[in-house]
């Protein structure tokens, strides 16, 4: 590995939170308009093409700062730390609830943290990795001890039911990060981060994007009635160019923070090799084929590569920190296809766990694009 590890920061914790309300596939159905029944039954094809076999909506009231939260909590229980030892606190969201104050001054005063400074972020789905970052050069510095850095998102009631491509990608839910600097060094540390943009203003857009956003969400249960007109909606364009974009992107920057050049996360030389068999890959969760083509490219096997996309879609800045807890506590999932298909018949939860000493990197891309990647090894 070329790049130089930081000994005095790491990881102290983990923690995420996902609504109750669960939206099926076939839940899903019933509020899609406009989909092209020449693809086959919806279900399946949602299954083929994005892997999502469900996902979860807020709640009428839930926000943002209410998910963001409680992820904390368990973010700071499994570090030990309480939150008014906390120097900083960075949420990362492009759906907040409020602009003023801000979803991150009222989830900092529901964890307690009443006199912890407090921003907002936005990147879109790269929020969290940009949030990492920031904390990793306030900790290497010695400006600050304990940064807790928060992905949260209510992308639900920004959906437009009549873009089935979009609306059947996203979910809402939070995760949280407690990073801390170590005076003496430990067996964890962090790599230096790798951020990158690639400014195209046809990727990934939000119309009416000043606007607030309402927290109260779509019916799911059907019956006929028409979903909520919201006055914002999430668009994506170019789907197929999306996807290749986001694999090469993320690769590159996966190689990138471990010190390589931009030649290719493909290189054959030992060092990489011996790299590719230690590695712990915790992508944005985007898509499936995304995550799976990720895999592909950097020469890694299926089981080091956590893919949560299964259980809860894509959640944008919430994204790689739901998916880091998930693997810190559990490790994985693996689903079972219906060959000729490829609907998904049952999705078993793999028992592997991030563990002392592994080599773990989270890499994302948002809209805009903004991209990156921040590495760690593991303390245990």
């Amino acid at each position: 590995m070329k790049s130089t590890l930081d000994r005095s920061v790491t990881v102290l914790g983990t923690g995420s939170y996902l609504p109750a309300r669960c939206i099926t596939n076939g839940v899903l159905a019933r509020l899609v308009r406009n989909y092209d029944e020449a693809s086959g039954d919806f279900g399946t094809w949602v299954d083929r093409v994005t892997h999502i076999h469900e996902r979860r909506y807020i709640a009428e009231g839930e926000t943002a700062a209410h998910m963001g939260a409680a992820a904390a909590r368990h973010a700071l229980e499994m570090a030990g730390v309480k939150a008014t030892d906390l120097d900083l606190i960075v949420h990362a969201s492009f759906t907040p609830s409020a602009c003023v104050p801000g979803d991150h001054v009222l989830l900092a005063d529901m964890i307690g943290a009443k006199a912890t400074p407090s921003y907002t972020l936005t990147a879109a789905c790269a929020g969290s990795i940009y949030g990492i970052a920031q904390a990793f050069g306030l900790l290497s510095c010695g400006a600050m001890r304990r940064i807790l850095v928060i992905g949260s998102e209510t992308i639900s009631p920004t959906l437009d039911y009549g873009d089935p491509l979009t609306a059947i990608l996203f979910g809402d839910g939070a995760g949280a990060v407690v990073l801390g600097r170590t005076e003496g060094g430990g067996d964890g540390g962090m790599l230096p981060p790798y951020l990158g943009f690639d400014f195209n203003a046809e990727n990934i857009t939000m119309d009416n994007a000043n606007l607030p956003f309402t927290s109260t969400p779509v019916d799911p249960g059907g019956g006929g009635r028409e979903p909520t007109v919201q006055r914002t909606y999430l668009r994506m364009t170019s789907g197929p160019s999306v996807l290749r974009n986001a694999v090469h992107a993320m690769a590159d920057s996966v190689k990138r923070v471990l010190g390589y050049g931009g030649g290719a996360p493909d290189a054959t030389d030992g060092e990489m090799q011996e790299i590719r068999a230690r590695l712990r890959v915790v992508p944005h969760q985007a898509n499936g084929r995304i995550v799976d083509g990720l895999s592909k490219k950097l020469g890694t096997a299926a089981r080091q590569v956590t893919k949560t996309v299964y259980k809860v879609g894509n959640i944008s800045a919430a994204s790689n920190l739901i998916a880091l807890d998930y693997a810190m506590r559990h490790g994985n999932y693996e689903a079972d296809r219906e060959p000729e298909t490829e609907r998904i018949l049952a999705i078993r939860e793999v028992r592997d766990p991030i563990r002392k000493g592994d080599l773990v990197v989270l890499p994302s891309i948002g809209a805009g694009y903004l991209y990156g990647a921040v590495g760690f090894v593991h303390a245990g």
